[in-house]
């Protein structure tokens, strides 16, 4: 944790982005979770803003996402020898993935989003099968929405316990995921409760002038 607060220090909120993209393309050591929550720690320190810390986040895991998409999308076949990403592009995997992907695309890359594993795999053979980018980009922002928002609020509040609040995260995945999904939720429901009552209240309005 020490090292990615570390490259962060300078400037959080490019670095955020910058190790994000590379936590997409299978580059660094660490995992999005790591980052997402130091970008909370930022904010904790007054570095971040949280609408900011959010935001660079869902950048950075978004272009990650997209070259990986891209590259299976135009580079083909090819880019399962290439040696950045050969190790975890095993033969067995993709034949599997290929499989699941033809029966429930959509499925595959909502879910591949928390299952760092394989992620990148559901990602290339999405590029591959040439999913539509736009559904794909739909699909990933709105796994994104269900973790980013959520993991920066606990690196905020907890910046001082940075390390047990990963390892809660990694053993409490599933329950964590359910409760960003009724928190969402929630605030979906609270938005579109706003919009509708600002629409009936014009409408009441606009009555009353023409009585």
């Amino acid at each position: 944790m020490e090292t990615v607060l570390e490259f962060m220090a300078q400037s959080p909120g490019l670095w955020a982005f910058l190790l994000l993209v590379a936590c997409g393309l299978g580059l660094p050591p660490w995992s999005e979770e790591l980052v997402i929550l130091g970008s909370g720690y930022f904010v904790s320190t007054g570095d971040l803003s949280y609408l900011a810390a959010v935001c660079w986040c869902w950048g950075g895991i978004l272009t990650g996402d997209t070259i990986i998409y891209l590259l299976g999308r135009f580079a083909g076949e090819r880019v399962y020898g290439w040696p950045v990403l050969r190790s975890h592009l095993k033969p067995a995997r993709r034949r599997r993935f290929n499989t699941s992907f033809l029966k429930n695309g959509t499925k595959v890359v909502f879910l591949a989003r928390f299952v760092p594993g394989v992620r990148m795999v559901a990602y290339l053979v999405a590029g591959n099968l040439r999913m539509s980018y736009t559904k794909f980009v739909i699909l990933d922002s709105i796994g994104a929405a269900l973790t980013v928002p959520i993991s920066v609020w606990l690196g905020w509040k907890f910046a001082a316990n940075l390390d047990w609040v990963l390892d809660i995260m990694h053993q409490f995945r599933v329950p964590l995921l359910i409760l960003a999904v009724i928190v969402v939720a929630y605030v979906l429901y609270r938005m579109g409760t706003a919009r509708r009552d600002r629409f009936l209240n014009l409408i009441h309005k606009r009555k009353q002038r023409e009585e």
